[in-house]
C-alpha cells in the first residue's frame, strides 16, 4: 500500500486556499454564481486540511503510543526474567 505524505498534501491545501482568498478578492465583481462556487471550493479546501491535521495528529498519538508499549514491553521482559 503506497504511503501517502500528509505534509506535502497540507502544504498543497493551503497554497490552494490562499489561491481562492486571492482569486475572490480578484474576481469579486463576478456573478454571484461564481462567487458561489469560489467560495464552496474555499470550504471544500478548509474541510480537506480539518481530515488531513487530524489524520496527523492520529498519526502522532500512533507513534506515541507505539514508544510507550516498545518501553512497557522491555520493562515487563525484565520483570519476568528476574
Amino acid at each position: 500500500m503506497p504511503t501517502v505524505n500528509l505534509e506535502l498534501q497540507l502544504k498543497f491545501l493551503n497554497e490552494l486556499d490562499t489561491a481562492l482568498a486571492d482569486a475572490l478578492g480578484r474576481y469579486s465583481d463576478e456573478s454571484a454564481e461564481k462567487l458561489a462556487e469560489l467560495e464552496y471550493m474555499q470550504r471544500e479546501v478548509t474541510r480537506a486540511r480539518r481530515v488531513i491535521n487530524d489524520r496527523l495528529k492520529v498519526n502522532a498519538d500512533d507513534d506515541t503510543l507505539s514508544v510507550r508499549k516498545a518501553r512497557a514491553s522491555s520493562l515487563f521482559q525484565e520483570a519476568a526474567f528476574s
